[in-house]
């Protein structure tokens, strides 16, 4: 159960990584790009401590990871500014349900295994039924279903990121090399397109680029950020590696918004958009998470 120790580290600093922007309120691109580099950057010359990889699905899964990991910074750093941290990390609590869908899709013979478990299809339908209600109950003002929208491309980017990162941590030839190649060439990657994605939006001037990246403001706040986002990859990785089921990790993460909210209470900060649905909604997707890990049956 080692892997639920990770699963919390990661969750904890999804939570500190969700309410980040809500208080820097920097734009988007830039926290991703000093997310990125700033991260390859320090893990670069851990890469030459293991054999280079061969594998052409590998690299795909590293430059993929990094396609996704640029989709979902740029819109979660977005919509923490704009809409708080708080109904953000609701809505993205719908992540779980994605990714387990995804590894069901991937894995077929498990699934079928699971379809057989007659107590199991009852659990699910029930389940889905107070999630499916909850949601709707959770996006019936015209801001919630704006924020839903907005976070759909990184909802689902976040659950294949999951997928990538199983794989990536069991085909590298240690869990060590994995975390060093994905902590250099995907963040790489994923700097590099909040990038160019700020100057196709900004189109500043070369030194104006740089002028904003390197302004004080943003060193201070990337500092932080390089440091939660580190903590918080090697965590996932190491969990991710661990739990037969990437959406088992991703139903933990249905904590991230209890630290939000938490946090939120802590410091003043409103947070009451959607609060009760979303933690409805959130509840059926947990009790999914505590039956598959106490119901022996339930393998899948």
């Amino acid at each position: 159960m080692l892997w639920i120790f990770y699963s919390l580290i990661y969750a904890f600093f999804t939570a500190i990584y969700t309410i980040f922007n809500q208080h820097y309120k920097i734009n988007a691109y830039l926290l991703g790009i000093w997310r990125g580099w700033g991260i390859a950057a320090i893990f670069f010359s851990f890469c030459f401590l293991f054999p280079f990889p061969k594998s052409g699905f590998y690299w795909f899964l590293l430059i993929a990871q990094g396609i996704m990991i640029a989709i979902y910074d740029s819109h979660l750093f977005f919509a923490s500014a704009h809409y708080g941290a708080g109904p953000t990390s609701r809505i993205m609590a719908l992540t779980a349900v994605v990714t387990t869908v995804f590894w069901w899709i991937l894995t077929p013979a498990a699934f079928q295994t699971m379809v057989q478990n007659s107590t199991a299809i009852m659990i699910i339908i029930f389940l889905l039924i107070g999630f499916t209600i909850s949601y709707w109950q959770m996006i019936k003002t015209p801001i919630s279903r704006k924020l839903a929208n907005y976070m759909l491309p990184a909802i689902l980017s976040l659950s294949g990121m999951s997928i990538a990162t199983k794989q990536i941590a069991l085909m590298g030839s240690s869990v060590y090399a994995s975390l060093s190649y994905y902590l250099t060439v995907s963040t790489f990657i994923s700097g590099t397109l909040n990038a160019y994605w700020y100057i196709k939006s900004e189109k500043p001037t070369f030194q104006y680029f740089w002028q904003q990246i390197l302004s004080s403001h943003k060193r201070h706040a990337a500092f932080y950020v390089i440091a939660f986002s580190s903590i918080l990859i090697i965590a996932k990785t190491l969990a991710l590696r661990i739990a037969t089921n990437p959406g088992y990790v991703t139903a933990i993460l249905l904590t991230a918004p209890l630290f939000v909210f938490a946090l939120n209470k802590y410091n003043k900060i409103p947070d009451n958009i959607s609060v009760k649905a979303g933690f409805s909604m959130i509840a059926f997707l947990t009790i999914l998470m505590i039956l598959v890990n106490v119901n022996s049956n339930i393998i899948d």
